[in-house]
């Protein structure tokens, strides 16, 4: 599009807008607190309903899409034109930025209103207890697009009820309660890029109101802390809440660093500043610096920091690191419980982290509008089932998204108890002599000597395993076993230490020592406990640590010639008394319960769920679809 035919306004606009209101084309130097970005931009500033629902009306009846403003603190401008692109800024001297009282504690204020105004006003009229809130800048609509928050306190803390215009070809003003708008840390998935607010009420405590003065006094004393000049304020999520994003920043060597005009500032590293008015700020610029402070983070705490910032030109960011995650969860296998309370940790886990995370119960194989068009990064928390067996991850494949995990060839692998076998013989890896029975009635395999564990060839969380002593148990262990499938794997019973290996990225974490009262770890010891409390001990307590090596050693190789990726859990058996091992399996979609053990050795790592979690997605969005 040429320069002549950006800058000219389309002429809807100037009929459909009042005298009153404003269409023009605006710098970013003077519209966002960060003046990145050289090229105009159309905006529109309604100072009524009527023409804010034309402008949304007009802009989507000639195929473009509108982009809230606000007071553009966060806002990162754009160096080339956005043509399909109008903005939208609702003024504070108009309707959308008055203040009223209403019965009850409770204040209704215009969108445009900052934090700030509103907890002035209710000090005024003796209400408070949101002065944590009061410094956060810009406007109420983008407070709540965001859920901001800070001190432990969020938005949704106080918010009652928003009004706001659907952003769509024919809007609407519609009104939602707080609990319509499903808001999240950091998240307000209702609102965000769907919805321009217009009006919210607000719910106070009653206050002293010359303490609560005091307070916001207090506030922005400890505000005006921040580091000087022209910012976007942090420019991170942290990942964390004991991982905050300033301090890997700083841990990577981020402060001072300069792109341009822009730096991160040496009092905060989590904060970019523009050095001065005399050298404009380009978007090139300061993204180019956000890429460096990424890759520092990266190389030294394998994580990848998710920007807290808008984008308005999204070429800019989408090579950067995902921020959308959908987890798949539930599926229709015989661990269906566990999947669904696996998928929920790690989805609160990833938001944790500051990604929009969305769960989906999936009890059938299809690919949904969201895995294709939505999701940065698939994340199937399947176990058992087509979750484990390649399936799902085939039907990604074939559809080109990215996803959590290994591949479909590798995860039938793993999943088949005998092929695994015949793997880790092919390539020496020390497992349990076995053999295969297809039919209930048969007898002990010829040449192997009780005791013997029976077990299904393709299920997971020690559904169907057997040990079996005496001729008395094989018959039980034969109809147990075979309603799970039509093949059964027998397996020479290895006396020894039960421990666990998680396999990160290719990285082993440490080993998991698991102590339980019955003689072998069955689904009572991993679950129900009726026999009595399961012991999980890492590091462990009763294994050399030359031991410990050769188990991850043994862990690690079944990782690579198995063709894992990202994570792996891998079981093996130790024996203290000559140092021997062997391998019993591989669980490509591990548990993520609380009680889960590889959150449980990440931690024992130093490395926390939600920081896990990020690693693995960020992994899966480098290799891209498989």
């Amino acid at each position: 599009m040429s320069s002549s035919e950006l800058l000219e306004i389309p002429g809807e606009f100037l009929n459909g807008i009042s005298g009153g209101s404003a269409v023009h084309f605006a710098s970013w130097a003077r519209y966002t607190t960060l003046g990145a970005g050289s090229a105009p931009f159309l905006l529109v500033e309604p100072v009524n309903m009527r023409d804010a629902l034309n402008a949304v009306r007009i802009a989507y009846s000639s195929g473009k899409t509108v982009f809230p403003l606000g007071k553009g603190t966060n806002i990162v401008g754009s160096d080339v034109p956005v043509p399909g692109l109008v903005f939208l800024k609702l003024p504070s001297a108009s309707e959308f930025g008055r203040l009223e009282l209403l019965p009850g504690g409770m204040i209704r204020a215009g969108a445009a209103c900052s934090l700030l105004e509103v907890i002035r006003f209710a000090a005024g009229h003796a209400l408070g207890g949101a002065t944590a809130l009061c410094g956060i800048p810009g406007a109420l609509g983008g407070a709540l697009a965001m859920n901001a928050g800070a001190m432990g306190s969020s938005f949704s803390d106080f918010l009652v009820s928003a009004k706001g215009i659907t952003l769509e070809a024919v809007p609407q003003l519609k009104e939602y309660s707080v609990g319509e708008l499903g808001l999240a840390y950091r998240s307000s998935p209702v609102i965000r890029g769907k919805v321009l607010v217009t009006e919210l009420v607000l719910r106070f405590s009653p206050v002293d109101p010359a303490e609560e003065k005091e307070r916001i006094a207090a506030e922005l004393a400890r505000r005006g802390k921040a580091p000087k000049g022209r910012s976007a304020g942090s420019v991170f999520r942290n990942p964390a809440p004991d991982r905050p994003a300033g301090m890997l920043l700083e841990g990577a060597g981020c402060k001072g660093l300069r792109r341009g005009s822009y730096m991160v500032s040496e009092a905060h590293a989590n904060w970019i500043v523009k050095a001065g008015d005399d050298v404009p700020g380009t978007e090139s610029d300061f993204t180019r610096l956000v890429a460096e402070m990424i890759r520092r983070v990266q190389l030294k705490y394998n994580m990848a920091l998710q920007p807290e910032v808008r984008f308005v030109n999204m070429v800019s960011t989408e090579k950067k690191a995902p921020s959308k995650i959908l987890v798949l969860k539930g599926g229709v296998s015989s661990e269906r419980e566990v999947s669904l309370e696996s998928g929920k940790a790690v989805a609160d886990a990833l938001r944790e982290a500051g990604y929009e995370v969305r769960e989906y119960d999936i009890q059938e194989l299809a690919v949904t509008p969201e895995m294709k068009e939505w999701a940065d990064v698939v994340w199937p928390v399947l176990h058992g089932g087509y979750g484990e067996d390649g399936r799902i991850q085939k039907m990604l494949e074939d559809a080109g998204i990215r996803f959590v995990g290994s591949g479909s060839a590798a995860c039938a692998l793993i999943m088949d108890k005998v092929a695994s076998k015949k793997l880790m013989d092919l390539h020496g890896i020390p497992n349990a002599g076995y053999a295969v029975l297809t039919e209930p009635s048969e007898t002990i395999p010829e040449g192997m000597k009780l005791p013997l564990i029976v077990k299904p060839s393709n299920e997971g969380s020690t559904f169907g395993i057997t040990l079996v002593e005496t001729p008395e148990d094989w018959k039980k262990a034969m109809e147990l076993v075979f309603r799970y499938g039509n093949r059964a794997l027998v397996e020479e019973f290895f006396k020894g230490v039960e421990t666990t290996v998680g396999i990160i990225d290719g990285k082993a974490l440490p080993v998991i020592e698991i102590r339980y009262e019955g003689k072998i770890y069955d689904y009572d010891a991993k679950y129900t406990h009726a026999s009595g409390d399961t012991e999980y001990l890492c590091p462990p307590r009763n294994l050399p640590e030359e031991l410990q090596k050769k188990i991850q050693a043994a862990a690690l190789k079944f990782y690579e010639v198995s063709g894992a990726e990202e994570i792996l859990r891998v079981d093996v058996m130790a024996s203290v008394e000559d140092n021997s091992i062997c391998v019993l399996e591989g669980n490509s979609i591990p548990g993520c319960t609380a009680n889960s053990l590889v959150p449980k050795a990440g931690r024992a790592a130093g490395i926390s769920f939600p920081e896990l979690c990020s690693m693995l997605v960020n992994a899966a969005y480098r290799r891209g679809s498989h």
